[in-house]
C-alpha cells in the first residue's frame, strides 16, 4: 500500500520484524554508514534504500538523533500488507495515475 500520509514503512509485526533482522540502528548515529542497503521488489523491479533513507535522523535541542524508519505492527490476522510510508516515497515519488487506474514509481535516483 502506497499512503502518504504515513511517515514511515509499516507492516505486519513478523514481516517488518524479518526484514531488519540484524540491523541495530544507533541512537548516536555512530555507524550507520556501515548498514546495510534494503530492497524492496514490486512488480518485478528492485527499489532499494540505502542507510540515508531509511535511518531517521531527527535533531532536537541541537541533539542529534537516530531511529529506524521501519515499524512492525500487530494490525491483526487479515491484514497482510506493507504501507510504504515517505520513507520509501521520499527516493522513489509516487505517480498516482487515475485516469488508467495505477501507480507508478520513479526508479532512477538521480533524476
Amino acid at each position: 500500500m502506497i499512503d502518504s500520509g504515513t511517515s514511515i514503512i509499516v507492516g505486519p509485526k513478523d514481516l517488518m520484524d524479518e526484514l531488519v533482522d540484524g540491523i541495530k540502528v544507533p541512537i548516536t548515529c555512530k555507524g550507520i554508514e556501515d548498514l546495510p542497503d534494503i530492497t524492496f521488489t514490486l512488480a518485478g523491479i528492485d527499489y532499494v534504500l540505502t542507510y540515508n533513507e531509511y535511518v531517521l535522523k531527527v535533531t532536537s535541542d541541537g541533539v542529534t538523533e537516530c531511529e529506524l524508519a521501519i515499524e512492525g505492527t500487530n494490525f491483526g490476522p487479515f491484514f497482510k500488507y506493507v504501507i510504504l510510508g515517505d520513507t520509501f516515497m521520499r527516493p522513489f515519488p509516487a505517480h498516482f495515475d487515475k485516469v488508467n487506474d495505477r501507480v507508478g514509481f520513479l526508479v532512477n535516483k538521480t533524476c
